[in-house]
């Protein structure tokens, strides 16, 4: 019997000897599977493809080695870079427009252009997989990065140097981890003093990276915040031409066939800036040429500058056709270009209207890659706009915001509130329809940019009720002296007309009525006193030999009251 429970006895303790053994055995492998990830080396980039971090997330394009070099794909610095970097399929290259300069980069080719002249670049577009790629060199400059390589990893690292970096130093040695947890796999290294920049912080983790392309997570508590970096940006800023502590005053000239003669030129005391219709666009890339080398000596004499206008000739269907055309795009800019120098122009004013809405960003695209090239030869580029409407191809077709962004200044055409098709009398450019304009205006366009238009005309409307019933209404435009006259003639009376902020009269001749808000004395000042309560750049008036005598005087003493 004793026997019997000293063998049962034995038998329980060697199977709890067992049993711990197993229990061992099983909490080693708990433990060994749970850390192992802890003590494995694992690589960041486990693909073939050379991985691109860009700020310190992982980009879904990839960079590409060729020859050597490190080239990034269009898609990457469309989305991450550059917005406005252009690619043109049907002539097989790359437009890059910053505030210097526009480059013109063909597929494959050395042999491109800076700033229209010809020119050898080191590295070409490469073409790979169907996908369009640039060398990151010239990019570095370009768009301000720094970029670090991992050849071992085959990782690259992009640091926008426009971002403030927040940068530290290991304080104790350790391990980057490919997760931010301390389970994960780590993939290299870091030892004490290390220098690091700090990309991101994921749950108490940080993300790091090191000039010699390390990178990955490690434990905040193992980094000492240091400074925060910021670099010094060489970008140059143009600074566009202003008469200095005065607002503009400008006028454009309608040259028809011929230009008027300098001899026949009023004096116009005040007038700073002169901006003669002399450039229409053609087709085929062809710009008309009306200007007169006399007509600007003489003005440069009277100490006017002189904008050359290039209008569009209000036709859609060419507007689109050159837009988005590269080499009609290269072909005008390059006739712009000789005749600034030809005839020793100040600067050009564009007056693009009655564009289809589809072009709206191809037309800031053309503003974008024509502004360095003025601003090369210090000559200034304004942009004529109209008000906010819910017209497409007359107000919705301007990316104002875009526009700024590149010309010196944007004139807005502060008129034609009720133009010569309107259905029913009003005002050219009643008061408060001229503020809301404005106000809307500045939500997009700062206030030193913008130029208010002013109108010299208005309008003579006719109501009277033809064989139908119907009131039928029609308009001629009239210069102030003939508005003027006309009112003397059928000696009509004048009144405030509280609702336009102008004066105003209505008059019966026969069965007609006739109506007239008028562009005078009254109306300027109010329309200065606008300009200056909302800090604009300056006033331009459409257009000269619509004034009466005393306008420029009259208008000079507005600008300087304070």
């Amino acid at each position: 019997m004793n026997a019997v429970r000293i063998r049962s006895r034995q038998q329980k303790q060697k199977e709890m000897g067992l049993g711990l053994v197993i229990l061992t055995l099983v909490i080693s492998l708990i433990m060994l599977f749970y850390f192992w990830p802890v003590f494995s080396q694992r690589a960041l980039n486990t693909t073939d493809e050379l991985q691109l971090y860009f700020m310190g997330n992982l980009h879904k394009e990839s960079a590409l080695w060729k020859a050597d070099r490190i080239y990034l794909s269009l898609d990457f610095i469309k989305d991450n870079l550059d917005p406005n970097i252009v690619l043109d399929e049907e002539n097989k290259m790359v437009i890059i427009t910053t505030n210097e300069d526009v480059y013109h980069l063909p597929f494959e080719s050395s042999t491109g252009m800076v700033n229209l002249k010809p020119y050898k670049f080191t590295y070409p577009v490469v073409i790979s997989q169907g996908k369009v790629y640039l060398d990151s060199d010239p990019l570095k400059e370009y768009y301000q990065l720094n970029i670090y390589i991992n050849k071992e990893e085959s990782l690259v690292s992009l640091h926008d140097l426009k971002i403030p970096l927040q940068q530290g130093k290991i304080t104790k040695a350790g391990k980057l981890r490919v997760h931010p947890e301390f389970r994960s796999p780590w993939n290299t290294a870091v030892t004490a003093d290390t220098t690091v920049n700090i990309m991101k912080e994921v749950n108490g983790w940080y993300w790091i990276e090191t000039e010699e392309g390390q990178m990955g997570y490690i434990n905040k508590n193992r980094v000492k915040l240091t400074e925060v970096k910021e670099y010094e940006i060489q970008e140059k800023v143009y600074q566009p031409w202003n008469p200095v502590g005065q607002p503009i005053l400008l006028t454009w000239e309608y040259a028809g066939i011929n230009t008027t003669s300098p001899q026949a030129m009023p004096k116009m005391e005040g007038l700073q800036v002169i901006s003669p219709t002399w450039f229409q666009l053609q087709a085929d890339g062809l710009v008309v040429n009306r200007a007169d080398k006399s007509f600007v000596d003489w003005a440069h004499q009277e100490a006017y500058q002189v904008w050359g206008l290039f209008s569009n000739e209000f036709s859609p269907e060419l507007t689109h056709d050159f837009l988005h055309d590269t080499s009609l795009r290269i072909k005008v800019m390059k006739q712009l270009l000789n005749y600034l120098d030809l005839y020793e122009l100040d600067g050009i004013n564009i007056d693009f209207e009655n564009m289809y809405l589809k072009d709206k960003e191809a037309f800031v695209q053309f503003i974008r890659e024509l502004a360095p090239l003025l601003h090369e030869k210090d000559r200034t580029l304004s942009v004529d706009v109209t008000f906010h409407s819910k017209s497409e191809n007359w107000s919705m077709c301007y990316d104002r915001k875009g526009l700024a962004h590149s010309a010196d200044y944007l004139i807005v055409m502060g008129y034609d509130e009720h133009g010569s098709t309107s259905p029913v009398a009003g005002s050219v450019s009643s008061l408060p329809w001229v503020e809301r304009g404005v106000e809307k205006m500045l939500e997009e366009v700062p206030g030193e940019k913008l130029v208010l238009g002013i109108p010299f005309y208005t309008r003579l409307w006719k109501e009277e009720i033809n064989a139908q019933g119907k009131i039928t209404v029609t308009s001629k435009a009239l210069s102030m002296d003939k508005a003027e006259s006309w009112i003397k003639e059928h000696k009509a009376t004048i009144v405030v007309d509280e609702q336009t902020g102008q004066r105003y009269v209505e008059t019966k001749v026969d069965n007609a009525v006739y109506k007239m808000w008028l562009e005078d004395e009254y109306s300027l000042a109010k329309r200065i006193e606008l300009m200056k309560k909302y800090h604009l750049a300056g006033v331009g008036a459409w257009r000269r030999g619509f004034e009466k005598d005393g306008t420029w005087p009259l208008l000079t003493k507005l600008l300087k009251k304070r």
